[in-house]
């Protein structure tokens, strides 16, 4: 199974502040013909943290507006990421099942593959509090396979604590997405992580981190590729790729340097993802 390359949204485009990397950019319908320009066979996209007027996926016209570009461009999508939760609290959320059942109901609409659910600051999965999330995740994981969507977990929690709450919540449409750079604070052994995680990785992050946790362009910092792609080729992994990279001095030039750097990677081992 060939592996796809996409680039989380606004990856391609520099802010104005550059230090900021997790950037919606307001020419998003540019970013689309810039990704084609170089390949890249989706965006993922993903719901600002705050409410505000640029991002389209805080309003129903706004899923509309994506559809139609994306019909326009001929462009598919594969991954949605909700970094809502990130600055809100997913347990403390009133009525969480109309969001969902809402958010589901437009992300079939857009044909998305992949629903991520970012576990972290204001809704922090840890191995203090995951026995908490496990009925509403139960219930979340139910509500997206209705619309065969498959629901992914980003979290930093530990194998054994991923594997005790897989086993409570009960459900065939969980997953991780396995990110390179994340992880790899709290877990350096990638290769033994992933390995252990095995089936449960369904969806890639790629990024790079240096010493001081900062993100860097890929190949500048610490975090060991190698490990990672000989553990996705031994698990036999048929999920995509999304470079969540740094952008550099040329975000364009630096993406198609992020891929040619991957597609080495991957040829040192033997890993076929052409």
């Amino acid at each position: 199974m060939n592996k796809k390359f996409g680039a989380v949204q606004g990856r391609l485009i520099n802010p104005p502040n550059r230090s900021v990397l997790q950037y919606f950019p307001p020419n998003w319908i540019h970013e689309i013909t810039l990704a084609k320009k170089i390949k890249l066979e989706y965006i993922e996209f993903f719901k600002d943290r705050d409410k505000n007027n640029i991002c389209p996926f805080y309003y129903e016209h706004g899923f509309k507006a994506v559809k139609k570009i994306l019909g326009l461009e001929k462009f598919k999508s594969y991954s949605f990421c909700d970094d809502f939760f990130i600055n809100n609290n997913i347990l403390k959320l009133s009525n969480y099942e109309k969001y969902f059942n809402n958010i589901s109901k437009h992300l079939k609409s857009l044909k998305i593959k992949i629903y991520i659910l970012p576990l972290y600051e204001k809704s922090d999965l840890n191995s203090k509090n995951f026995k908490k999330f496990t009925l509403i995740l139960k219930k979340i994981s139910k509500i997206f396979k209705k619309k065969k969507i498959k629901l992914s977990l980003e979290t930093n929690l530990d194998v054994s604590h991923v594997n005790s709450l897989f086993k409570l919540i009960k459900s065939d449409n969980i997953f991780l997405v396995y990110d390179s750079g994340n992880r790899h604070e709290p877990h350096s052994d990638a290769y033994t992580e992933i390995i252990e995680l095995n089936s449960k990785i369904i969806h890639l992050h790629i990024k790079d981190k240096n010493f001081y946790g900062e993100n860097v362009v890929l190949g500048e910092g610490k975090v060991d590729f190698m490990k990672i792609f000989t553990g996705l080729k031994q698990i036999n992994y048929k999920g995509n790729f999304s470079f969540e990279t740094n952008r550099g001095k040329n975000p364009l030039l630096t993406m198609k340097n992020n891929i040619k750097f991957i597609r080495n990677i991957a040829k040192k081992i033997g890993y076929n993802i052409l």
